[in-house]
């Protein structure tokens, strides 16, 4: 089964509607783990709509170390870094990706739903390969960088480099780091026909993160900084796991 990690801040309708959407459609049973802010305005509305067992409150603090934490917290194998943005549309979506970790004994992948932004190159990938874009056949990216916001990791994955987001980022270069690492080890799985649609919000959330503190400008930095050296650790930890 798998667990989704969510920071949210001032969108607790849209909290609901991704437990609602991935409960709708799953075939198995999903953990959430939201992490909310203890001054977020919306806070009470959170609690109205949420179960209790869905969220732990804190301070305000990077999106990277709250994904983090909740997926310390996680007690399924497989985590999802997930985004409040979502709606989840595929029936039996989870079965579908469990199933995919289940083809590696070691678990070492990276499994990207289509959140309909990757859709050019999935389509060229698919036609290269002579296969078409709308079925179930998963594809593997190793040559081409694309977008992959929210992924699934294995805790054999997590567990290995110690971390499910990056912590040298406060919110950007998640999905770039560790898609990267996947590429070079040949374990970047991309399901076209798994759907988990999501648009990127201009609300007081969404600035916060390209406005505040110079957050965007921060981490742009730190990966032109550590993205060879320290990516290629971890590239090295988890190709010894492969290796043994």
């Amino acid at each position: 089964m798998i667990s989704f990690c969510c920071p949210s801040r001032g969108r607790p309708e849209l909290a609901k509607r991704l437990i609602d959407t991935a409960t709708e459609t799953q075939k198995y049973d999903t953990e959430f783990l939201f992490y909310l802010n203890d001054d977020d305005k919306k806070l009470e509305e959170y609690k109205d709509l949420l179960n209790e067992k869905h969220y732990t409150v804190g301070p305000n603090q990077s999106t990277c170390y709250s994904w983090n934490l909740m997926c310390e917290k996680a007690s399924h194998d497989i985590v999802m870094l997930m985004g409040d943005d979502v709606k989840v549309h595929t029936h039996n979506w989870d079965k579908k990706i469990i199933h995919e970790f289940n083809k590696y004994e070691d678990k070492i992948l990276m499994v990207v739903p289509n959140d309909g932004r990757s859709n050019k190159l999935a389509r060229t990938r698919a036609l290269n390969q002579e296969r078409y874009f709308n079925s179930d056949i998963p594809i593997l990216i190793d040559d081409e960088p694309f977008g992959a916001p929210h992924f699934a990791l294995h805790k054999n994955w997590i567990n290995t480099v110690g971390y499910l987001a990056p912590p040298l980022f406060w919110h950007w270069f998640v999905d770039t780091w560790t898609q990267t690492v996947a590429r070079k080890l040949n374990r970047c799985l991309f399901l076209p026909g798994v759907e988990f649609k999501a648009k990127k919000i201009t609300d007081d959330t969404g600035r916060a993160v390209r406005e505040n503190l110079n957050i965007q400008g921060r981490d742009n930095y730190v990966w032109s900084k550590v993205n060879d050296r320290h990516l290629n650790a971890d590239v090295t930890a988890l190709r010894n796991v492969l290796k043994n």
